[in-house]
């Protein structure tokens, strides 16, 4: 089993991953899982986020194991631009390079990494205003979420497609349970819930 790596950091917003927090606790559905969810920091300090919520994440930023990787998850927040989230930032090109996921983005388009991959954010001009160094602008997609390759960038508005492409590109579901989870909760109709929940015991007849 390898590990998802969820970086914290003070002012993280709160709701852009709570999509895949729920799509990740289905896999108790499937018995043994494929992944584990291990948050990081700095130093292992505990952090606050936007909504004032205190998270003490299990791991340093240091003691990520690379070699049982399967992503990197830099969440939004207001301390990207800050020279403490450089160590993080140096790891992420250095995962993508060796084809591990990395889901993120304004900390990236500071660092030059979204120059020559496609990518999207709030709105085109919120990376310029943002990052100083953000030359990007011809790859920039006006869409909700955007994976060029094995990096996916989202909008404040996309966590829940943002979600969807983390766990189509780790493989945790059957495609028929992913595209389920995903239609129950872009439109609340429960039909797309019994779907889901019959997928998924498929899913663990066969797993």
């Amino acid at each position: 089993m390898k590990n998802i790596y969820m970086y914290v950091q003070d002012t993280m917003a709160d709701f852009e991953h709570g999509y895949l927090m729920h799509a990740l606790s289905l896999q108790a559905m499937l018995g043994e899982p494929k992944v584990k969810l291990l948050t990081v920091s700095k130093g292992k300090k505990s952090i606050k986020t936007a909504g004032g919520m205190t998270i003490v994440p299990d791991l340093n930023l240091y003691d990520i194991d690379t070699v049982n990787t399967d992503a990197l998850l830099l969440i939004g927040g207001d301390s990207w631009l800050n020279n403490e989230q450089d160590d993080v930032l140096e790891l992420a090109p250095k995962l993508l390079q060796e084809n591990i996921l990395v889901g993120a983005t304004l900390g990236l388009a500071e660092k030059g990494i979204l120059d020559n991959r496609y990518h999207t954010s709030n709105a085109s001009f919120f990376l310029s205003q943002m990052s100083q160094h953000y030359r990007g602008h011809d790859y920039y997609k006006d869409e909700i979420a955007v994976q060029d390759g094995n990096l996916i960038t989202a909008s404040s508005a996309g966590s829940l497609l943002w979600a969807k492409f983390i766990i189509e590109e780790l493989g945790l579901y059957s495609k028929t349970t992913i595209e389920a989870w995903f239609n129950y909760f872009s439109t609340g109709d429960p039909q797309y819930y019994v779907e889901m929940m019959n997928s998924l015991e498929k899913d663990a007849s066969e797993s």
